[in-house]
């Protein structure tokens, strides 16, 4: 399904040769984007929200986020992309409840 304000040609280039679908928006809004191997088998899957799909710059990184957990799941991360993920570790604040 082609969601109106979603390029669904980039998000096919973006994960390819993953196969990206879109499920009927759900009742709180959101879709399910899947993308799916040769044998139509779900390789991953995530919802996207409203807000992420009706802003273009929440969805461009809602599709950064996912070749990153992609490429995270293959090892595959470019060493340049370590490097910043480790530092950026080190920058992160944890609260405790």
């Amino acid at each position: 399904m082609v969601m109106d304000n979603i390029n669904q040609q980039l998000v096919e280039q973006l994960f390819a040769p993953l196969r990206a679908t879109f499920s009927s928006p759900r009742p709180d809004g959101g879709v399910v984007l899947s993308l799916l191997d040769a044998s139509d088998t779900t390789a991953y899957s995530r919802v996207l929200s409203t807000a992420q799909r009706n802003d273009p710059q929440a969805f461009a990184q809602s599709m950064e986020d996912i070749r990153l957990e992609l490429a995270m799941r293959s090892g595959s991360i470019p060493a340049d992309m370590r490097k910043a993920l480790k530092e950026q570790d080190s920058l992160l604040s944890y609260h405790t409840l």
